[in-house]
């Protein structure tokens, strides 16, 4: 299925933590994340519409070639075999996205649901670590910021710039990681830029 990249700008808060948690929160609150496959129901539905035909190809070419009579036995055996495994997958397909039947009700128990899958959420790095590793967000590195941004106090329209251009493509989209900016506003902190990538 694949990760996928999230970004967000929240208020600032002189306790990095203290954001993270905060909009870990609203993000629940407001059901922002993949649950249950792993993908958003119309995610998947938009996938399952560019796949579908794809399938239903291979399977009609597969048919085709297992009647074809001037093909070795083996040869029409395994093409069999393609048809009948594609239209296990098409069938599959037709039963739509496995959802989880009641929605969890807590962040820790929506992890433990998503298991690998994640939610493909900023719910997925839960911590902030000054080194990088799996799960937590670490501040963008400072030496980075003229290069990135154009500034050592990067306005938010710069940092936006930044991310639409993907000059930080390198630091967001590390697997189950993230990084923080601070955003300046007249010379001082006006918010807290989190982007990262997570999920399976």
């Amino acid at each position: 299925m694949g990760a996928s990249g999230w970004h967000y700008f929240v208020p600032y808060e002189a306790d990095t933590s203290v954001a993270l948690q905060h909009l870990r929160e609203e993000v629940f609150a407001r059901g922002a994340y993949a649950f249950g496959h792993g993908l958003p129901k119309k995610d998947f539905d938009a996938r399952l519409k560019r796949l579908l035909p794809a399938y239903e190809a291979s399977m009609k070419e597969a048919l085709v070639q297992a009647e074809d009579t001037s093909l070795p036995e083996r040869l029409r055996a395994a093409k069999r075999a393609v048809a009948d495994h594609m239209k296990k997958e098409i069938e599959k397909f037709g039963s739509g996205v496995p959802q989880i039947k009641q929605k969890p009700k807590t962040i820790g128990d929506l992890l433990k649901q998503q298991g690998e899958n994640g939610t493909h959420s900023i719910l997925d790095t839960p911590i902030i670590s000054l080194k990088p590793k799996f799960g937590a967000i670490t501040p963008f590195p400072s030496s980075k910021f003229i290069e990135c941004f154009g500034s050592d106090t990067p306005s938010r329209f710069q940092i936006q710039q930044a991310f639409d251009s993907g000059t930080l493509e390198h630091f967001v989209l590390k697997r189950w990681r993230g990084v923080y900016v601070t955003a300046f506003r007249n010379g001082s902190p006006s918010e807290i830029f989190f982007a990262g990538c997570s999920g399976d």
